[in-house]
């Protein structure tokens, strides 16, 4: 008796068409997740490159800061050697590198290798003198360079007036009415930030620069139209009101006073051909101005320093720091980035 093979049992209708439709959701879910993963991946990557550049520049904040406290001992080191009684021998003062700002009017003390910025070349343009001095020193292994400008001649923000706001609005080119605008403006900020803070008005400078009403050109300067700008023509935190005749910028002048077009003609002409402004020479000048003349025998009274790393970093920022000189010694009040330096 024969035994028939059986015949081998059909699948069910549309069973194919279910496989094809798992496999299909299978590779779906397998896009999806693969898409998920990568972004995830390119997240956490580009996540952990600027965690390392937050890191970098935070590291590069704090040697800047190192830089500005090394650069006001430099200064206080000057000046107690200055005022030695009895002086220091010659030989000893000659072998010593002591950071001095440049007299009024001589070409810059350019650091080996390197040259006065752009700002520093406009800076003096627009005071008629080159009072910038660059020096170069290293901190642990960061070498860094300072460029230093005296301050002395310099106001401080705080305690101009809303007439001298408006006249300087003016001055670096805004028309009447929004220069008008701008120093009613400015005077009801600087009240904002005294009823915020409890302070006397702005504690830094980048209280008011990083201010959206005032116009970036005015801020920064560096331009045909606007060689100075405002970080360039005033400080904060020195107290001052009192002008140098050979390093104030003719612009101050005019806005801290009144003098005449004899007045600035006559300036001019001391400032190019070097004429030594005494202090009795000084006070001949500012008579009815309503200036007032610093002690132009004196040493500074306040320094600004630009401070820069010497090798490549991220951000590519300089530290603008203010140092005021109180007995001999020399302290930071106001440390300003300056990120027009990128």
């Amino acid at each position: 008796m024969s035994r028939r093979n059986p015949l081998p049992r059909r699948p069910p209708r549309g069973a194919g068409h279910e496989r094809g439709y798992i496999l299909l959701f299978a590779l779906g879910l397998m896009a999806v997740v693969t898409t998920v993963v990568l972004g995830v991946s390119v997240s956490l990557r580009l996540d952990a490159q600027l965690l390392a550049r937050e890191k970098e520049a935070l590291q590069e904040g704090y040697v800047l800061q190192s830089a500005a406290a090394y650069t006001a001992l430099q200064l206080g080191i000057a000046s107690a050697v200055a005022g030695a009684n009895p002086p220091l021998p010659e030989e000893v003062r000659r072998n010593w590198p002591l950071w001095r700002l440049p007299e009024p009017g001589a070409p810059p003390a350019t650091a080996p290798g390197t040259a006065p910025s752009a700002r520093g070349v406009a800076a003096a343009a627009a005071a008629g003198t080159t009072p910038t001095a660059r020096y170069e020193a290293t901190l642990g292994r960061q070498p860094f360079t300072a460029e230093l400008q005296d301050a002395s001649g310099l106001p401080d923000a705080n305690d101009l007036t809303a007439q001298e706001w408006e006249r300087l609005f003016a001055l670096l080119g805004t028309a009447p009415a929004r220069a008008r605008e701008l120093a009613l403006l400015t005077m009801e900020f600087k009240s904002r930030v005294m009823d915020a803070r409890g302070t006397a008005g702005f504690s830094s400078m980048r209280e008011l620069l990083d201010w959206n009403e005032i116009p970036r050109a005015l801020v920064r300067g560096g331009t045909t139209q606007v060689p100075l700008g405002l970080q360039d023509l005033l400080v904060v935190g020195t107290r001052n009101r009192k002008v140098r005749l050979d390093t104030t910028p003719i612009v101050l002048l005019r806005t801290l006073g009144n003098p005449t077009d004899e007045h600035l003609q006559r300036l001019a002409a001391m400032r190019r051909s070097g004429t030594p402004i005494t202090a009795v020479l000084a006070q001949q000048w500012t008579a009815g101005t309503g200036l007032i003349a610093a002690d132009m025998a004196g040493p500074p009274t306040a320094v600004t320093a630009r401070l820069r790393l010497g090798s490549t970093r991220p951000t590519g920022a300089a530290l603008v720091t203010t140092l005021v000189q109180q007995g001999g010694k020399f302290s930071v009040v106001d440390s300003v980035v300056d990120v027009s330096a990128r």
